[in-house]
């Protein structure tokens, strides 16, 4: 995509009247985003700064840890049940590697030129690490908060794998680095993508593609569907489920099945809004439910349930109706992933109209920068 013209008004489009009242429109000096563009900017380079140098130092821990089993020090490690040295150091070679991309982007976020930096390099990493990351986020805190309640130490109870310290320094770690991450690409979209952001959703929608949308309903669909059925788990439900997976089924395992049912349900919700535009609210919140929760189904339950599915040997085989769910999310999330690369840019494109034409406008005429993926 290309940047407006300097000095060219793109086109307004008939069906998207501009409201120069509309709370919505980006344009409007009432709206504190916009009323003051030099020091709102300031805060936010110094802001996304801060988060990116703190998501770097969360980053850290991990990453040494996993350094150092990889070169064959195996601090914290109390058995590796069986796991050849071989598998152990790949798996941990690769999960290293997967944070250091982590770190990597919370870098070029913290650089000044941050916002400059495309879309497209940062969307793939940052959709994976923002699924993977917020299932942690959410199910350790309730987690450690069962003692409260009556409930075992999930620190303190554990299988004999790893010394309980590493369990809080590696979920303590990744819980910081989540929040500040996903909070400076945040900021990094406001500074790029602001105008589409602000567009209501109902103007929104009427500038996705009918592929786009046909691919992005079929996405809500399967996440629905597989939502309810790890909901289902979550409340003790037996279907589907081998022997051997029931008997992995303690407390937390069932809060973390809760929590990817939710953020699943949530896309489900978030992108059937944004692109039937069920509502003249901003899009952005809608899109982000359907961001995060479309990559956390991906993540936990299409890669990680893949994966744990070829892992697992003859005597414990996943059962069909597992495999089946797992193959679901995979597909939801490819799809909503394709459909936010594809549609997004369609929505962005300079001359659309609406609010992101006017902005677009703005930005041409003032020499600021316009959104590109």
């Amino acid at each position: 995509m290309t940047d407006t013209p300097r000095g060219t008004a793109p086109a307004a489009d008939p069906a998207v009247p501009a409201d120069p009242a509309d709370p919505a429109d980006p344009a409007d000096p009432a709206d504190p985003a916009t009323a003051d563009p030099a020091r709102s900017g300031a805060r936010h380079e110094a802001l996304r700064r801060r988060l990116g140098l703190a998501a770097v130092v969360a980053c850290l821990p991990y990453l040494t840890l996993k350094l150092l089993w990889v070169l064959g020090i195996d601090v914290g490690v109390v058995d590796l049940h069986g796991t050849g040295r071989g598998t152990w150091v790949l798996v941990n070679l690769v999960t290293f590697l997967m944070d250091a991309a982590a770190a990597l982007i919370a870098y070029l976020l913290t650089r000044p030129g941050g916002p400059r930096v495309r879309t497209w390099l940062l969307a793939l990493p940052m959709w994976m690490a923002s699924g993977l990351l917020s299932v942690i986020m959410i199910a350790v805190p309730l987690d450690a908060a069962r003692p409260l309640f009556g409930g075992p130490n999930p620190f303190r109870d554990q299988d004999g794998f790893l010394q309980p310290w590493v369990y809080g320094v590696v979920y303590g770690g990744f819980i910081v680095e989540g929040a500040v991450l996903m909070g400076a690409f945040g900021l990094y979209l406001h500074d790029r993508h602001g105008p589409l952001l602000r567009t209501p959703a109902a103007a929104f929608a009427r500038r996705l593609p009918p592929p786009v949308r046909t691919a992005a309903l079929a996405a809500a669909g399967l996440l629905a569907a597989t939502g309810a059925v790890r909901l289902a788990w979550a409340c003790g439900a037996r279907f589907g489920l081998t022997a051997a997976r029931l008997a992995e089924m303690d407390g937390t395992a069932r809060l973390t099945q809760g929590v990817q049912a939710v953020l699943a349900l949530a896309a489900a919700v978030g992108t059937v809004v944004a692109v039937r535009g069920l509502t003249r609210a901003r899009v952005r919140l809608p899109l982000a439910a359907a961001c995060v929760g479309s990559a956390a189904a991906f993540g936990w339950g299409g890669l990680l349930g893949d994966l744990g599915t070829l892992a697992r040997s003859a005597q414990h085989p996943s059962s069909a109706f597992m495999v089946a769910v797992y193959a679901a999310e995979t597909a939801a999330g490819l799809l909503a992933l394709g459909a936010g690369l594809a549609g997004l840019p369609a929505a962005n494109r300079p001359g659309a109209g609406g609010a992101v034409g006017a902005a677009a406008a703005a930005g041409a005429g003032t020499g600021g920068p316009v959104g590109r993926p």
